[in-house]
């Protein structure tokens, strides 16, 4: 039986980038992780935490269990609205990380994604 809960993540891994949509109108944040998760785990994603007032916090998720030995390795990007912050707290089991923010201006969000993603349009990033 699994478990649903915070997984571990690798802080030198964990990136965000905030891409600018114009202006009065909220940007895209992109938050990308990776870690090293306890075995047997899957189905990991980001989760905004509705209750954090401090800015942006995103808690790494994922179902563990039953437990192996070793670890199984992971990497999650995830995009998320919202009004620019200079960082964002990424939650893990092994504990909370700040990263900071890089931002793409809104003339070059284009050209970012055709770079990241292979896509066209900025919409393909929201879900």
């Amino acid at each position: 039986m699994g478990f649903y809960g915070k997984e571990p993540v690798t802080p030198e891994k964990c990136s965000v980038t905030y891409l600018w949509t114009g202006l009065r109108t909220p940007g895209i944040f992109i938050v990308s992780v990776e870690g090293d998760a306890p075995n047997y785990s899957t189905g990991f994603s980001l989760v905004r935490d509705s209750h954090f007032v401090g800015g942006l916090k995103i808690d790494v998720m994922g179902w563990t269990g039953p437990l192996g030995k070793g670890t199984t390795p992971y990497k999650v990007k995830h995009s998320f609205e919202g009004e620019y912050q200079s960082k964002v707290v990424i939650s893990a089991s092994n504990g909370n990380f700040v990263v900071d923010v890089k931002e793409v201006p809104h003339d070059q969000v284009d050209d970012y994604i055709k770079s990241n993603t292979g896509q066209a349009s900025e919409n393909a990033l929201v879900s």
